[in-house]
């Protein structure tokens, strides 16, 4: 019983590995489209379809390195802000807080 068992599943096997490895890729897939948006007024320019993909390229291969500066830029004004409050006594950050909410009026 544990040879069939096992002959089985090695047959089970092969037969997966072979549907897997006999696959041929399809050459005639169009290439990948990027996603984008144009600046203000390059619409206007006349760009071919493949510039505006040439900008959109461009632009994904910055936007990464973008969002993590402004990221960094956003911890950093947190951490600056922080500080300065802490120069604050009591009694100017319960004014500050009273005109920041609109309560000194």
């Amino acid at each position: 019983m544990f040879r069939v068992s096992l002959l089985a599943l090695v047959l089970g096997v092969g037969a997966l590995s072979t549907d897997l490895t006999g696959q041929d890729k399809k050459t005639s897939d169009p290439p990948a489209k990027f996603k984008g948006v144009l600046p203000p007024n390059w619409k206007k320019i006349g760009l071919t379809d493949a510039q505006v993909q040439e900008v959109y390229k461009v632009q994904g291969k910055y936007n990464e390195e973008i969002d993590k500066l402004e990221a960094k830029i956003k911890e950093l004004k947190a951490t600056r802000d922080k500080e300065m409050k802490a120069v604050l006594t009591a009694e100017q950050k319960k004014r500050l807080e009273d005109i920041l909410t609109g309560k000194d009026k």
